[in-house]
């Protein structure tokens, strides 16, 4: 295995292993456990991460980017509520494929970062990014297919991105805990569509 490889090989075990290792035991577990666990040294984290901070941020990034590799196939002929519904459907499949842990990880992460300056800059930096990216993703769509020729301004479709992060977020802190709402994740899609309101 070539070094890119055997790094690249590296650097996914300890991924796996900090996002099993903080699901069940929290933030608080040590990097000697994450590294056993991938087979690896604890300079191999720093190696290739630099801190536990940064490797905590990146397990979060792994995980965002399962949704934001699914971007490149929405076509620009999509109209702004097709592409919501799509990237809804897309985000919340992969959502509930999660393993508990994941879900749990996500919620130390964000309980880290209010006592953390350093996880909370660099936790802001990574959602702002991808509500950039979101934001690039609806711009410049039609707004109503009945009147092609309004189209979402990079205003527009910032504020929509906003808003459907916060939607999204809200579902994913609430879905592993209700038992009440028979489809969460319809009530969810459905918010973010309706969210286009703030296009007209």
């Amino acid at each position: 295995m070539r070094r890119s490889e055997a790094k690249a090989a590296h650097r996914r075990a300890l991924l796996d292993a900090a996002t099993a290792l903080i699901g069940r035991d929290g933030t608080a577990v040590r990097l000697e456990a994450i590294a056993d666990a991938a087979g690896l040294t604890t300079g191999a984290i720093y190696s290739i991460f630099g801190s536990k901070n940064d490797l905590l941020v990146a397990v979060l990034a792994d995980q965002i980017a399962r949704v934001d590799l699914a971007i490149e196939g929405y076509g620009p002929a999509l109209s702004l509520p097709a592409v919501i519904d799509t990237y809804v459907r897309t985000w919340i499949g992969t959502y509930r494929d999660y393993p508990k842990t994941q879900v749990a990880f996500e919620l130390h992460l964000v309980l880290s970062a209010m006592d953390d300056e350093e996880v909370r800059h660099q936790l802001s930096g990574l959602l702002g990014a991808e509500i950039a990216q979101l934001a690039r993703l609806l711009e410049d769509r039609v707004i109503d297919p009945a009147r092609p020729s309004g189209r979402t301004t990079p205003q527009q479709a910032m504020a929509i991105a906003t808003a459907m992060k916060a939607v999204l977020t809200g579902f994913g802190l609430r879905e592993p805990f209700t038992t009440t709402v028979p489809d969460l994740a319809e009530l969810a899609r459905q918010s973010c569509l309706a969210l286009t309101g703030l296009a007209g």
